[in-house]
């Protein structure tokens, strides 16, 4: 899945946005300004819905107006970038939303001290446009490899079911080296444990993904054994790989968990993105697959970096039935 990198600029700033448009491409799905209005909706109304979609965004700040400032003419931007810009850093976070400033443009003196990427249209210069959106794409390209705190909650997610599930179902098997079926006890020899992130979420989460997936493998319930200081087991399915092993001795076993937290996505998003309409809506599939693709990717960083699980746990993501 692309990313969706918006392009504000005013109208005399659209002779660059092609061309940046070109450039980016190879990172993502780039949206301009102009395609982003919505019939019967005010500008505003549009740009905030377009905060909420996308993951980067790059305003062009070119020499617009001149302005009287302290008794001297400035060529300055238009107002309504430096607002937009504001709007998208709020949004999407200072790191992911860039100011594009044409060399000659003097900008508010709210914004001295920040770094902004400033081009110059001389092909031969080095800091042509083309440079500079060189420089763009390798700062969005490290960016798309983090996950950050954002308005919807997949980050969030993915940080308290690897704390509360991942980790205690390991430490716990690990320690007891037994697993409850049918309050039966049943020896562990070795065990992987495989997170299953589906490739799309429908109405009800992962509700009934979860009860066809673990049907169609044939795979048996099973909780660990609650430890002292907690209430209950945590729970889980499970199969005995291979099939033939002795049930009465130790055994080998894959252990299997569809995160029912990921129902919180669809909820969310509703909130995020109301919508008085039935049927398919773009926007709404969109955020969702982002929020997987995001879930699953804090979750394999955080397997990766503690030494119990990363020998333990394997994250499939984008799983279809």
């Amino acid at each position: 899945m692309r990313s969706q990198i918006f392009i504000g600029s005013s109208a005399e700033g659209l002779r660059y946005v092609d061309q940046i448009c070109t450039y980016l491409e190879p990172v993502g799905d780039v949206v301009k300004w102009t395609t982003s209005f919505t019939q019967n909706r005010s500008a505003l109304d549009s740009l905030i819905k377009k905060t909420k979609l996308s993951e980067f965004a790059i305003l062009v700040a070119t020499c617009d107006d001149l302005t009287l400032k302290r008794d001297d003419i400035k060529s300055t931007p238009r107002d309504n970038i430096v607002f937009e810009f504001g709007l998208f850093a709020g949004a999407t976070g200072i790191d992911r939303a860039f100011l594009l400033v044409e060399e000659a443009a003097e900008l508010p003196s709210d914004l001295e001290g920040i770094v902004v990427s400033r081009f110059s249209d001389d092909k031969s210069k080095y800091n042509s446009l083309e440079k500079k959106c060189a420089e763009l794409i390798e700062h969005i390209r490290k960016e798309q490899e983090t996950s950050q705190l954002g308005l919807l909650p997949s980050t969030a997610l993915a940080l308290g079911y690897y704390h509360s599930f991942i980790k205690g179902v390991c430490e716990q098997i690990r320690d007891a080296g037994i697993i409850s079926v049918d309050n039966q006890t049943l020896k562990i020899k070795n065990f992987e444990l495989y997170i299953i992130i589906p490739a799309e979420l429908d109405n009800n989460g992962v509700v009934d993904f979860r009860h066809q997936y673990n049907k169609a493998k044939g795979l048996e319930q099973a909780q660990t054994l609650a430890a002292a200081n907690t209430h209950r087991g945590y729970p889980f399915h499970f199969k005995i790989d291979p099939s033939e092993q002795d049930r009465t001795k130790e055994v080998e076993v894959k252990l299997f968990d569809i995160p029912t937290t990921l129902n919180t996505i669809v909820e969310a998003v509703k909130i995020f993105v109301p919508t008085e309409k039935i049927g398919q809506n773009s926007e709404h599939e969109y955020l969702e697959n982002r929020e997987l693709k995001n879930f699953a990717k804090v979750l394999k960083y955080l397997v990766k970096k503690n030494s119990l699980t990363r020998s333990l746990v394997i994250v499939s993501d984008n799983v279809v039935l």
